[in-house]
């Protein structure tokens, strides 16, 4: 069997809840890997981690609950790389992933934590080994699903429209003052549900 000489992560990406960045922290704590997490001042994590060949640093941006990390990354210790690939399917990570050997180069496409390509390298050769089109087919028809955008915005249209009508009714009464930039808001709103509902 081939010997790996590295892992390089051309392109890694993660998004998860602060409880699951603790649960992937502790993956490689428990793996005996060494980890040291930081936590700047705006929130963001910087989780490093220490193996024979030096130090790999993943920074995890925080917007909201949620935290992300898009990066790259080579690794040289077989551990360290086995354990990033369990974190790579636990935590649904998305990336392209060379796993280098002598002589030719495996290149992993993940997407949400599932191999959906491999693909061998070698010289000036390509050869696809895998692909599952059926996974992608089907994550791309559920997207496609879940996409009910157009929808929500435009029940949000309709009660916020609801409700400037009454503030309307209110305001020819006792502000009238205030007709105008409400009847604005609602030519605008009646402009908008018009461009979706088409």
């Amino acid at each position: 069997m081939a010997q790996r000489l590295a892992t390089n992560y051309a392109k890694a990406y993660f998004t998860m809840s602060e409880e699951e960045l603790e649960q992937f922290v502790s993956l490689f704590t428990n793996e005996h890997i060494s980890v040291d997490v930081q936590v700047c001042e705006n929130g963001d994590r910087e989780v490093i981690f220490t193996d024979k060949s030096g130090q790999i640093q993943l920074n995890f941006l925080r917007t909201g609950n949620l935290y992300s990390c898009d990066s790259s990354y080579l690794i040289r210790d077989v551990q360290l790389a086995n354990v990033m690939r369990k974190a790579m399917k636990v935590f649904r990570g998305k990336g392209i992933v060379h796993r280098i050997y002598d002589g030719f180069t495996m290149v992993y496409h993940y997407d949400q934590g599932s191999v959906v390509s491999i693909r061998e390298l070698s010289g000036d050769e390509e050869t696809t080994v895998f692909e599952n089109t059926a996974a992608y087919v089907s994550r791309e028809l559920e997207s496609l699903f879940q996409q009910t955008g157009g929808e929500r915005q435009i029940e949000e249209i309709r009660l916020e429209t609801d409700r400037l009508l009454d503030l309307r009714n209110w305001a020819m009464r006792a502000a009238p003052n205030q007709l105008g930039a409400i009847d604005t808001r609602l030519a605008e709103l009646a402009k908008r549900l018009f461009e979706l509902e088409v």
